[in-house]
């Protein structure tokens, strides 16, 4: 049976205390794996070493409790739900070889303080933990990335009750946030699943680690991008996170490829985040939607689109206006300065384009 009771401050020793294998704040390659992964993992991409040197130098700070749960009914073992870090720290701490990254060693090295025992705080299962959770990480200040903060709200979806709409406006109460919020972070985790298990649609150096899930949850949250890939039909949610094939699958891998495989320059479609509306608008148009496919750029697309003209027209209002306060210092330049000259000389040919494709006569 176990040693202590729950929802109370203790101290166990640290060989009591086990990795949460489900962590969302690991990726799909360790989760599930043994502490050893587990460990080196958290110690060549976290940069646990300056949490080891801490540690080492003022000891376990008190305040900062490891949360903990029974891993089962009938033994004295603990799962971290909260402090999977320190509890990585604690141990390089007594044993550095765990994992040979650089800047281990010494910080094990020069530790003042070891600890072998830690405060936690024992809660009676991981359900009890993920309001708590939720404020900390996901509202709170002390947040997880993109992907991490939507595998957590999955498990808090996964434990609300009722229709798609009711559970997300369940789980954005828990965590203060809006179901909105909580719906597309939810499309995007769908989303992403499936491109997980197509390999990235064999996308050159993209893997989870390097996925830019923020990004991606960024263009999904667009309502044209959400119809091109099935997060949404006409607008209306799919509830892609309870029913995965609505998402059309073939779609999504163009999405993938327009938003991050690279040319020969090392340039992608989307270019800058900035352009997603502009993705979204050549998306929903088949003519736009064709020229992407068959090679122009984004912007080449765009302008095939009927949203292309509104973009010339306001363009042309801001070149007009600026022309017009140009002119109003033509007093200070003189036919003898060649740079005002030129850039006279360049402005006139850009008109005479467009005046030529419109068939106007300046």
């Amino acid at each position: 049976m176990n040693e202590f009771p729950v929802n109370e401050f203790r101290e166990l020793g640290i060989e009591q205390l086990e990795f949460d294998k489900e962590n969302p704040r690991l990726p799909t390659s360790v989760r599930g794996k043994d502490d050893a992964s587990i460990i080196k993992y958290l110690a060549s991409k976290t940069g646990i070493e300056n949490l080891m040197s801490s540690i080492g130098e003022n000891g376990f700070f008190p305040g900062e409790a490891i949360v903990v749960t029974p891993a089962t009914p009938h033994d004295s073992k603990y799962i971290v739900i909260e402090g999977n870090r320190r509890l990585a720290a604690l141990r390089l701490l007594q044993d550095p070889t765990l994992a040979r990254v650089p800047g281990i060693a010494s910080a094990a090295a020069a530790a003042t303080y070891r600890p072998v025992q830690v405060p936690v705080y024992v809660v009676p299962s991981r359900e009890d933990t993920l309001q708590y959770l939720g404020f900390r990480h996901i509202s709170g200040v002390q947040r997880w990335h993109p992907l991490a903060k939507a595998r957590y709200l999955e498990s808090l979806f996964d434990n609300a009750q009722g229709e798609p709409e009711q559970r997300y406006g369940s789980v954005a109460r828990e965590i203060g946030s809006n179901g909105a919020t909580v719906r597309r972070n939810l499309d995007a985790l769908a989303a992403y699943k499936i491109i997980e298990q197509m390999n990235f649609y064999e996308v050159a150096d993209i893997e989870e680690e390097t996925f830019q899930f923020g990004t991606f949850y960024t263009a999904v949250s667009n309502v044209e991008i959400a119809n091109f890939i099935g997060t949404r039909n006409d607008g209306t949610p799919t509830h892609p996170i309870t029913d995965p094939d609505v998402i059309d699958r073939t779609h999504l891998g163009e999405l993938v490829k327009f938003m991050f495989e690279r040319d020969a320059r090392g340039n992608t479609k989307l270019g800058e985040s900035r352009n997603i509306g502009k993705l979204g608008t050549v998306l929903a148009n088949p003519d736009s939607l064709q020229a992407l496919r068959h090679g122009q750029s984004l912007d080449s697309a765009y302008r095939l689109t009927p949203h292309g003209r509104d973009d010339f027209v306001r363009r042309m209002y801001q070149a007009i206006e600026e022309l017009k306060q140009a002119n109003a210092n033509l007093y200070a330049v003189t036919p003898e300065d060649k740079l005002a000259c030129d850039l006279v000389s360049e402005a006139s040919k850009i008109i005479q384009l467009a005046s030529e494709r419109l068939g106007v006569s300046t």
